[in-house]
């Protein structure tokens, strides 16, 4: 498992491309035992490859690529991999508001979710992963929950 040299995770210092993580022992955005939000720090990142990749495009647009079954976790933390995300599944994100919630200055709807656009094909590729303390998840730049 891992996520290609480019993908951007959540640390303290900021999003960080993955590839930017080796030998640093970054603190990374995780959800903690308590349910709560905190940091932990990414440890033994090492890179493996030329593996399948996949790129899990979302509905704000942004994307993510990981190995084919690197986990990602469907709202209400049901992992699953890569691979097997769908068009519309939500997925557990960093954020949560109740329903009906709109802030004040909202020029639209507040989304609740992130949903998965689309599964496609990434080629091959190197992947970076290591070792979340821990919690053994980490939040992307783009908001969502995965395995380390």
């Amino acid at each position: 498992m891992g996520f290609a040299g480019d993908c951007m995770i959540e640390t303290a210092e900021g999003a960080v491309a993955m590839s930017e993580t080796p030998g640093k022992g970054f603190a990374v955005l995780t959800r903690l035992p308590s349910g709560r939000l905190g940091f932990r720090q990414l440890l033994k990142v090492m890179t493996s490859g030329p593996v399948a990749l996949v790129r899990i495009v979302l509905d704000s647009g942004q994307s993510a690529v990981a190995t084919r079954d690197h986990v990602f976790y469907r709202a209400g933390m049901e992992a699953v991999a890569a691979s097997e995300l769908r068009a519309g599944d939500a997925l557990e994100t960093a954020f949560h508001y109740p329903p009906g919630y709109a802030p004040p200055d909202a020029a639209r709807p507040v989304a609740l979710a992130l949903s998965v656009r689309a599964v496609e094909p990434a080629g091959e590729g190197q992947v970076w992963g290591g070792t979340v303390r821990e919690t053994h998840t980490l939040f992307l730049a783009a908001g969502v929950l995965c395995a380390e």
